[in-house]
């Protein structure tokens, strides 16, 4: 395969033409230099007017009676990164000045004469020739290269089969990031990476990503990276590398690169089409199970073409973010803007929630159900330990991935079947409506629930208040009085299950003394802790203090 770095035309080519006579007189090292252009100027200094890697073609008019100004030529051109420089003897200088060849040679540049025979314009018109000819072999080279990507997405072969063919036609290493600096796809040419190296590139282009370039590139240790971002609404979701190796950027590669950019910007627009109209129809199954509508057959039909066996448990979890309304007050914004800030934290909810389901392998359904995010999931293990491991993961990356956020989940008891689903999605809801109170549990099971919290959730703080007083009244007065911390010791006694030994060890006192203070407390209460109707009501009023704590403790 042709060289992408290959020159077209270089000093030493020019000077191989035998039908000029040019001959060499210093740098001859230097000759593999490339020339992208050609000048004719007698000025002192040309370098404004010419392209970097130009050759300049002179008479040495300014330099006959002056043969200082030939070595300071030299240097300028030089400075400037020119390629060579060319005079024609017998016009002016039968030869050229000691002082200029010496200081050509001390430089590593590039100096020839030409015989006065040889019309400036063979010579112009040779390099023309040959740019113009390579002009064309590029534009050719990376239609063809265009046409081969191109079909590559027709084709829907992937990101890995186009980031394949993009190293091997820039013959370079070539890496695919996904907006959070995960590789989703490299191939290894030279040089090759190490994972350390791959993070390192990673790092350099947070760093560089502002600068806005039209061709963007950065240097991150012995490596020229270009690279073109794949942005969505604003959102880089895509990054495209190719890294060289103590070697400049080929052309080819920023043009390649620009083009497959806008390939990989249609195939995510793609992608996102089709999981929009994908996701469409998962809620729209989601939104008819938890709401009833159709019958058993249809909806148990339609689960199963999202890979959920309605034979199997399943459980519906129910997220919501904790102060939803208060989270976007807090940034200062019009009324329009606000929405639109809203809308997008939504669609970011839902993106992440099943970002993570499907990197679980799991099937699922989700809709967006007001502010949170409902999930019909069928774990691998539906008891609440196993499933508690999923969600509570789930709950740590949505927090992560929507800082700063804290979220409560509700989840319902296991079910099976597709009419089971709305009294899922309720008990999931009353679940949440607990875990939502605060407290160090945020993710709550119904079929963990005790009756008492069903009865007393959705109580106005009043109610709460007066269940507990009324319940409580007497150890709270108590208390207040004699500093005795009677309540307390109700609390752990009836924690650890009556139990006189477990409630002693817990309170650091001895089993007789606990027996007299739990005497005491029947005596204040006028109740038994051994009837069964005293110790219900007596749990009901210490429910409703832990509910009323946890609503205090909310922000």
């Amino acid at each position: 395969m042709h060289s992408t770095n290959k020159p077209a035309l270089t000093v030493a080519d020019l000077l191989a033409e035998k039908d000029f006579g040019l001959e060499l007189v210093a740098g001859a090292g230097s000759t593999d230099r490339p020339i992208e252009g050609i000048h004719l100027s007698e000025l002192e200094d040309p370098t404004p007017w010419m392209l970097p890697h130009s050759i300049l073609l002179a008479t040495g008019v300014n330099i006959e009676p002056d043969p200082a100004a030939g070595a300071r030529l030299v240097e300028v051109l030089a400075a400037a990164n020119m390629s060579a420089l060319g005079i024609a003897l017998d016009h002016y200088l039968p030869v050229l000045p000691t002082t200029m060849v010496r200081r050509a040679e001390d430089l590593g540049f590039p100096l020839f004469t030409a015989p006065m025979t040889i019309p400036f314009r063979r010579i112009t018109a040779f390099v023309y020739n040959a740019l113009a000819s390579q002009d064309m072999y590029r534009l050719r080279r990376s239609l063809s290269v265009q046409s081969h990507l191109l079909e590559l997405l027709i084709e829907e072969r992937g990101m890995a089969d186009l980031v394949a063919d993009l190293s091997r036609l820039l013959e370079t290493t070539v890496l695919l990031f996904d907006g959070r600096g995960t590789i989703l796809a490299e191939t290894q040419g030279h040089p090759r990476l190490s994972s350390r190296t791959r993070a390192g590139l990673w790092r350099s282009y947070l760093e560089h990503r502002g600068r806005r370039e039209p061709l963007p590139a950065f240097q991150s240790g012995g490596f020229r990276v270009s690279y073109r971002e794949v942005t969505l609404y604003g959102r880089a979701e895509r990054v495209l590398m190719a890294a060289y190796a103590n070697r400049p950027i080929p052309e080819l590669a920023e043009t390649t690169l620009s083009f497959a950019q806008k390939l990989l910007t249609l195939d995510r627009l793609r992608e996102r089409d089709v999981a929009t109209l994908q996701r469409r129809m998962r809620s729209g199954l989601m939104d008819d199970l938890v709401s009833g509508i159709g019958t058993e057959r249809e909806l148990a039909e339609r689960m199963r073409q999202y890979g959920l066996d309605p034979t199997r448990p399943w459980r519906v979890a129910v997220y919501d973010v904790d102060g939803f309304s208060d989270h976007f007050q807090k940034t200062p914004a019009r009324q329009g803007q606000r929405e639109e800030q809203i809308q997008a934290f939504k669609s970011a909810f839902l993106d992440s929630t099943e970002a993570f389901l499907a990197s679980q392998g799991l099937p699922y359904l989700t809709v967006l159900k007001g502010d949170s995010v409902a999930a019909l999931i069928q774990f691998a293990d539906p008891g609440q330990a196993g499933s508690e491991r999923t969600l509570a993961a789930l709950r740590e990356r949505l927090e992560a991935d929507l800082a700063p956020v804290t979220l409560s989940v509700g989840v319902s008891a296991p079910a099976t079947g597709a009419s089971a689903a709305v009294v899922a999605f309720k008990q999931a809801r009353e679940a949440l409506a607990l875990a939502s109170q605060g407290g160090a549990v945020r993710i709550r099971f119904f079929d963990q629930i005790h009756p008492q919290n069903r009865l007393l959730e959705g109580q106005s703080d009043e109610t709460l208040a007066a269940i507990y007083e009324e319940t409580l009244g007497p150890l709270l007065e108590y208390d207040a009085i004699h500093r005795a911390r009677l309540v307390h010791t109700l609390q752990v006694y009836m924690g650890e299950d009556r139990s006189i030994a477990r409630a002693a060890h817990a309170l650091y006192m001895h089993r007789n003394t606990l027996t007299k203070r739990l005497a005491r407390i029947e005596q204040l209460l006028g109740r038994s802790l051994s009837a069964t109707d005293d110790l219900v009501a007596i749990d009901l009023g210490l429910k409703a203090a832990e509910l009323l704590s946890g609503k205090e403790r909310t922000p």
